[in-house]
């Protein structure tokens, strides 16, 4: 009689089911709440381009052009909008956990289930699959590559099948991102040492072939790669090796949206799991145990070892965060497995592991709702910032951008690009911020500047310094990291208002105001020329202040800060010398109408003591008339 075959079960395709669909749930919700940030502008604008003038760009760029290019055609086919832009990148990212669960599944049928829940809810990858770049491209190719490592190990059958994978998605990595020679180091050390410990020379001889013909489709671009990473130029931060480390796994763990300080459960918890995962022996776990270890930990250690180790590039390690859930789900399992054994019920041992899982991705629901809900952890607005700025842009005001590809997310925004200037980055002398900050000013009455990453777009801060000098600063906010500051550019000063000064202080002397007193509007800035000389060395650093408003009554309107917009404080004045401080305070819209008072003082941060004005002897009290106005 012939034997019947049993059916086999379908709860791990089930499982997967689930784990995918939580995956996609977790990667669309609320994909669209926040603006594109600065890079995802970059992508977004330069997709619209043909495929020519993409290479070109992408040849100028820090990364390869495959994503934009996959982006061109995702983008011809879903549309433009925020979150269809970023639902490339989503879909990359869902895909990571089905590979997840086949890498996983090396080890057990379920640690592969696990693990693929374990990646689905992990907020560092959630976090990129919501953002319109190539990172999670770079995961899903380093998930690819390995998997076909593991199939060539464990399926003989398939060689040919997995290595020609291995060769697409090691070139597809290449493609992708600068950063993809770290997987492939960490690839090669753990498959290159299991060969080798079994003498399996000949296999070790088609892998190099199968790595040197990846590298083979890559030939044509690798000239510009080598171009690029020698002119990369990385600000070498100091840190301590052990800060780093943690801060690295905290990443791996939480995402970027939960404090150190927030994080010792989830850290603790996963840490355990992954010791047992990594350390309880198995001879037929043995390989893959190795490739996921060097995968979690090699790319980590480049980065430490070359000096690359910095905030913003922490994102290099979404390869690693695969490995690291493939290891927890592992020592999840183990300790399942452990338990009945002791406890003699082997039924337990699925509900037993799964329980380990939920306790996990439950330690980790903070941060997942700081990424949805905390505006904190939000990505820079420019979106808000552009309706801020549209709300009372006049069409005569000019927009400088200090930093590369604000230009692009601003105008995915507004597409009128008209007085939208990009500076120069990283201008070679302060000539040539002089000359094209003139050209600007010459021909604009109000500036709106949008500052970012000053030390890498304006090492020396020319820019900043010349606006400050140059320019009637009237207001300033940060919006997320962005800092959105306002200036006057005091064209029409020669009919100004001039007036004498007073004596502040013991040592401190306005020996002249010139401002454009009179008729303002709302939205307008109050440009103000104040000329300082101190008769003795002052001893302490005060703050200036305008203010606008009634003489009885708070003001509506005012501008404090250190002389100069902070340049030239006045601890550092020397006796004789005259200081030009330029400044402006700016009537918001809504501001009430009618006539007001112009006032000037200086204060002590620390007390808020403000010093006495006094001309010819007489005491003018503790703030100073310089001139009305009318606010319409």
């Amino acid at each position: 009689m012939a034997m019947t075959q049993r059916p086999r079960s379908a709860l791990p395709a089930l499982f997967l089911s689930l784990a995918l669909l939580l995956a996609l749930a977790l990667r669309f919700y609320r994909i669209e709440a926040q603006s594109l940030w600065y890079d995802e502008g970059n992508s977004a604008r330069l997709v619209e381009r043909p495929v020519r003038l993409i290479i070109e760009g992408a040849a100028g760029d820090i990364h390869p052009p495959l994503y934009y290019l996959l982006l061109k055609l995702w983008r011809a086919a879903f549309g433009e909008g925020e979150a269809a832009l970023r639902a490339l990148s989503a879909v990359c990212s869902a895909l990571t956990v089905l590979f997840a669960y086949l890498i996983g599944r090396t080890f057990s049928q379920r640690t592969g289930g696990l693990a693929a829940f374990l990646l689905a809810s992990m907020p560092f990858a959630i976090y990129y699959a919501q953002e319109a770049r190539m990172y999670a491209l770079l995961a899903l190719c380093a998930a690819i590559s390995t998997w076909a490592i593991l199939a060539w190990c464990d399926r003989p059958e398939r060689a040919n099948l997995a290595a020609s994978v291995y060769v697409l998605a090691t070139a597809a990595g290449l493609w992708t991102h600068y950063a993809y020679p770290f997987v492939m180091f960490a690839q090669g050390v753990a498959f290159a040492a299991w060969l080798v410990s079994r003498r399996a020379l000949v296999a070790l001889a088609r892998y190099a072939a199968f790595t040197i013909a990846a590298l083979g489709l890559y030939l044509p671009w690798l000239p510009i790669a080598l171009r690029q990473a020698a002119n990369w130029g990385v600000e070498r931060a100091s840190h301590a090796l052990s800060d780093a480390v943690v801060e690295i796994y905290r990443t791996l763990v939480v995402g970027t949206t939960l404090p150190t300080a927030e994080a010792g459960l989830p850290m603790a918890l996963f840490g355990t799991a992954l010791g047992v995962g990594l350390i309880v022996p198995d001879r037929a776990s043995l390989h893959p145990r190795a490739l996921m270890a060097a995968l979690l930990a090699l790319p980590a250690a480049l980065l430490l070892v070359l000096g690359l180790y910095r905030e913003a590039y922490l994102k290099f390690l979404l390869v690693s965060a695969l490995p690291l859930c493939v290891l927890v789900a592992r020592g999840c399992d183990i300790t399942a497995t452990w338990a009945v054994q002791r406890l003699r019920r082997p039924r337990w041992a699925a509900p037993i592991a799964a329980g380990l899982v939920v306790l996990l991705l439950a330690s980790v629901t903070p941060s997942l709702n700081n990424l949805y809900h905390n505006p904190t952890y939000a990505r820079d607005d420019y979106r808000g910032i552009q309706r801020l700025i549209a709300a009372d842009r006049r069409p005569d005001d000019a927009v400088l951008f200090l930093a590369p590809n604000q230009w692009e997310v601003f105008t995915y925004y507004q597409r009128d690009d008209r007085n939208l200037y990009p500076l120069t980055y990283r201008p070679a002398s302060y000539q040539v911020v002089d000359r094209q900050m003139r050209a600007i000013a010459a021909t604009h009455s109000r500036l709106f500047a949008l500052y970012f990453g000053e030390r890498d777009a304006d090492p020396e801060g020319w820019y900043e310094t010349w606006m400050s000098e140059q320019l009637y600063k009237a207001h300033e906010r940060w919006v997320g990291n962005v800092r959105l500051a306002v200036y006057d550019s005091g064209r029409d000063s020669a009919a100004w208002t001039a007036i004498q000064g007073a004596t502040f202080g013991p040592a401190i002397v306005l020996r002249q105001v010139r401002g454009r007193f009179g008729l303002l509007r709302q939205g307008d800035v109050l440009p103000v020329e104040l000329i300082w000389e101190a008769t003795a060395p002052p001893m302490a650093r005060y703050k200036v202040f305008i203010h606008i408003g009634p003489a009885d009554g708070p003001p509506i309107a005012q501008h404090d800060s250190e002389p100069v917009a902070g340049y030239r404080p006045t601890d550092g004045w020397t006796t004789g010398e005259r200081i030009h401080d330029r400044r402006g305070a700016w009537i918001a819209p809504g501001t009430p109408a009618g006539d007001y008072g112009v006032f000037v003082g200086l204060y002590d941060p620390h007390t808020g003591a403000r010093l006495m004005a006094s001309r010819d002897g007489q005491t003018l009290g503790d703030r100073l008339l310089i001139g009305t106005v009318r606010v319409r």
